[in-house]
């Protein structure tokens, strides 16, 4: 035991190292004596550690959880089993004369009176918590809400998690309850039923996973009261994590399962015939493969205090906001959290019938396009359908979290790269690239996710394909070669440079802490420690998990003849094993996905599988699937860690969630295509006219049956684009020498750069300006200024956004346009007749009638 501290804390240091159980008065007496008072006026004042890691574990039956106590007047902190085994009420009334060194020598008086009051009408000891008291006139200072704290510290070192996450735990609380399971399994099943059912239809809606979270509070109350005690009802308090497990059911479940849309282009688009066995396995081989992958990944991505997860925080903000009644004064603000999220969510709902149903023209807000509606250039860039989105401002909080989700959730730093990125990459070289007619794609529109042949109409691959679904070269001569507009071109230049270039960053950037973590040497933080005492999920577990994906997916495969060998099963699932970790480190990190794993297995899949669409979707989703459901499984178990939540019940919980919901999915999928006539046409009833499994079919062609060979290939029009393959690795070496001459050069962070490009297009400008704005304002600005104030609020804010849009879309979707259709009129027609939304291009057709080269020479 180890420890620097004046002589006088010696009886304390005595006391922590014979344990024991003492009288309450010896522990008052002498937790005032470890205090140390300024020697001189305006000293600061600094915490005091005694070192002794046995005192630090927190016991299974611990009622404080294995908190360290700061001492009176200047954080003197120490750790007693005394302390931690007493049941005593006077523990409360020292956590007052620590806070009175905070709030100053007549404020902590003060506070000691009202507890001592307290303490004599009731002796029920409380949960504690060093983030604050809970009546209205306790304040969150600005330097607790921006100081980085050691690992050993009794709260997280980062102020973002210790704005939103209680560093106790209460083994007490009932999770693994029936109330959990039910009203879970009911969401999982009404959600991805209904998610499934409507990403069929065209226009669609999305029930997203916090409007379960809002709505699973109240039934999660009303079950509490109402229903009797017993086995159904352990206790009339429906708890934080209970609360937790049903919103991470909903978060695994909710979300249209990739294999859906290669279920629909088979049987609708390619008339292969419906096998049960093969959709069910296919289903369930790409969902828990991702399972199994992030199990694996969980010791470097969810373990390590330093992956914050932002989006995550966001979850935990709207959770705890809910269940906590906690209220402190922040900056001079004393409304409660609940009560601001309530306002937010409330005004962000009904402001959104403007943008999202009563003047559309909100939400593009391509403003200069309306005055001069059949300038090209200006519609080209200020644009938002088509052109580069130089208009800057949208009033719609759904366009602003279009690309890179909610920009209150991103470090400022981070922002400046997303900005920053798009700029250089799209607002100035992109034009360049545009106006001087390269690959020419001056005939094109500017900024466009199709594809295009040589007369600028979309390409129709109809036109090159023989009967039985191969590849006719003859007909491929007569017609035209592949264009890409300049736009979608340059995004596949950026995603090279990611896939290669995320490596190089991760191994200089992080390469020391992925080693100490696989050694099992990294320091742990307050939640680490806490989640060390409860029983861990086994490693081979998921790794079993992966396995079992893995034969099933060969079994799958080979049985129903996709054309899909074992080898590119087993390559499909190495990539994603690969990438896995270093695409959760940048998203853990700054809450930017720099997953482009959709674009690379198209690219692996066209060069391995040419003629064979089919492997070709097989291959795709399987590499794709694994990483981005895998990062999904990830940041569920990090809200689980945050929350403390068992990890064998987070286990059953996630792994029967997924497992119900692709069932129910499939079985959705397979009814509407077999069952209900016209779907997946153009004459479907009711717009099922299933877009995603058309635009899934339409890209198996591009890339299976055209392949990359005719476009990317050395020699090719859009061969030089790999030379980006060797940008990504180049530019992060050189930043990274750079910054260990200039440390403010490390703040450039390529992956998050490159990364955060992977939806343009459809995403252009708008979505991108105004979500920087946003993030000026609140990470830059407000961070900097009012660190108290964003501490309280910021991921509440963000939370309340999301939860109103989300809400009032299925409001509008359900109550109106599905009964009544859209609203017609200027506002909501304006933004349609422009050069912008026709992708009108630069240049007209030559007197041949179509550009590139001339007919018959390509190959």
């Amino acid at each position: 035991m180890g420890f620097e501290a004046p002589n006088r804390l010696f009886p304390l240091s005595f006391l922590a190292a014979r344990g024991g159980v003492y009288p309450n008065f010896i522990l008052i007496f002498f937790s005032l004596l470890a205090s140390r008072r300024p020697k001189y006026p305006g000293e600061p004042s600094k915490p005091l550690y005694l070192q002794n890691y046995h005192f630090r574990q927190a016991k299974a039956d611990d009622k404080l959880g294995g908190r360290w106590l700061i001492a009176p007047a200047h954080s003197t902190v120490f750790a007693a089993d005394a302390l931690r085994t007493s049941q005593s009420p006077y523990l409360l009334i020292i956590q007052r004369i620590i806070r009175a060194g905070l709030a100053g020598e007549k404020e902590g008086m003060m506070g000691l009176q009202d507890t001592m009051t307290d303490e004599k009408k009731s002796s029920t000891i409380q949960e504690p918590s060093l983030n604050g008291i809970s009546d209205a006139s306790s304040i969150l200072s600005d330097s607790r809400a921006q100081d980085i704290l050691p690992y050993e510290a009794d709260d997280s070192p980062f102020p973002e998690v210790r704005a939103v996450v209680k560093p106790v735990d209460d083994r007490q609380l009932p999770v693994n309850t029936v109330r959990m399971w039910v009203i879970g399994m009911v969401f999982t099943i009404v959600g991805s039923g209904l998610n499934q059912f409507f990403s069929l239809r065209q226009p669609s809606v999305t029930i997203s996973a916090l409007v379960a979270q809002l709505l699973a509070f109240p039934v999660g109350c009303a079950w509490a009261q109402w229903v009797p005690l017993g086995w159904f009802n352990p206790d009339h308090h429906f708890n934080i994590k209970e609360h937790a497990l049903i919103t991470i059911m909903s978060n695994v479940s909710f979300g249209s399962a990739a294999a859906t849309q290669v279920i629909e282009a088979m049987v609708k688009f390619y008339d292969m015939p419906s096998h049960g066995g093969f959709e069910i396995l296919l289903m369930i081989t790409t969902q828990l493969f991702g399972f199994g992958l992030a199990g694996m990944a969980a010791r470097w991505l969810v373990g390590p205090a330093t992956m914050i997860w932002p989006q995550v925080l966001s979850n935990a903000a709207l959770l705890s906001t809910l269940h906590s009644r906690q209220n402190l004064m922040a900056d001079g603000w004393v409304i409660s959290r609940l009560r601001f999220f309530m306002i937010v969510f409330v005004a962000g709902a009904i402001w959104y019938f403007a943008p999202g149903y009563l003047f559309t023209a909100l939400s593009t807000f391509s403003f200069i396009c309306w005055i001069v509606p059949d300038n090209v250039v200006v519609n080209q860039l200020f644009g938002q359908k088509t052109g580069l989105g130089m208009s800057l401002l949208t009033f719609d909080w759904a366009q602003v979290v279009y690309a890179n989700q909610s920009p209150l959730l991103v470090p400022f730093w981070a922002g400046l790269n997303v900005i920053g990125s798009f700029v250089l990459f799209y607002w100035i070289i992109c034009p360049i690239i545009y106006y001087t007619n390269t690959w020419y794609s001056a005939y094109l529109p500017l900024l466009n996710p199709d594809t295009f042949d040589n007369t600028g109409k979309p390409y129709n691959t109809s036109r090159v394909m023989n009967a039985d679904g191969t590849f006719n070269v003859e007909a491929y001569r007569n017609y035209s070669p592949m264009f890409l507009p300049a736009g979608y071109a340059m995004t596949y230049g950026v995603a090279f440079a990611n896939l290669t270039g995320i490596f190089v960053h991760v191994a200089l950037y992080h390469g020391k802490d992925l080693v100490e973590q696989w050694k099992g040497r990294n320091a742990k933080d307050v939640h680490a420690r806490i989640m060390d005492s409860y029983e861990s999920v086994p490693w081979w577990w998921f790794g079993g998990i992966t396995v079992v994906m893995f034969a099933l997916s060969i079994v799958a495969n080979e049985v129903w003849h996709t054309d899909l060998p074992v080898w590119a099963v087993f390559l499909a699932y190495l990539l994603p094993i690969i990438y896995i970790i270093p695409v959760g480190i940048i998203k853990a990190i700054t809450n930017i996905s720099s997953n482009q794993l959709n674009l690379i297995t198209e690219f692996i899949g066209g060069y391995a599988f040419l003629g064979r669409p089919v492997a070709n979707m097989a291959f795709k989703f399987y590499g794709y699937a694994g990483v981005s459901q895998g990062l999904e499984f990830v940041a569920d178990m990090k809200l689980a860690h945050y929350l403390h939540i068992a990890p064998r019940t987070l286990f059953v919980a996630q792994g029967m969630a997924t497992l119900v919901g692709a069932v129910v999915q499939c079985g959705v999928t397979v009814f509407m295509i077999t069952r209900i006539r016209g779907v997946c046409t153009p004459e479907a009833e009711g717009g099922f006219t299933c877009p995603h499994g058309q635009v899934t079919y339409s890209s198996s062609l591009i890339w299976g049956v055209l392949g990359p060979n005719r476009n990317f290939s050395p020699g090719q029009m859009y061969g030089n684009l790999l030379w980006f393959f060797l940008v990504g690795p180049v530019v992060v070496l050189v930043t990274w020498l750079l910054g260990r001459r200039w440390k403010r050069v490390n703040y450039l962070s390529w992956p998050v750069a490159f990364g955060a490009m992977s939806l343009v297009p459809p995403a252009t400008g708008i979505n991108f300006s105004s979500w920087w704005l946003v993030n000026v304002i609140f990470n830059g600005v407000i961070k900097r200024r009012k660190p108290a104030w964003w501490s309280k609020y910021n991921y509440v804010l963000s939370a309340a956004l999301d939860s109103g849009v989300a809400v009032s879309t299925v409001i509008i979707f359900f109550c109106i346009i599905l009964p009544a259709g859209p609203l017609k009129w200027w506002g909501n027609t304006v933004y349609r007749n422009t050069a912008d939304a026709h992708g009108v291009p630069y240049n007209r057709l030559p007197e041949s009638g179509y550009f590139g080269p001339a007919k018959g020479t390509w190959q």
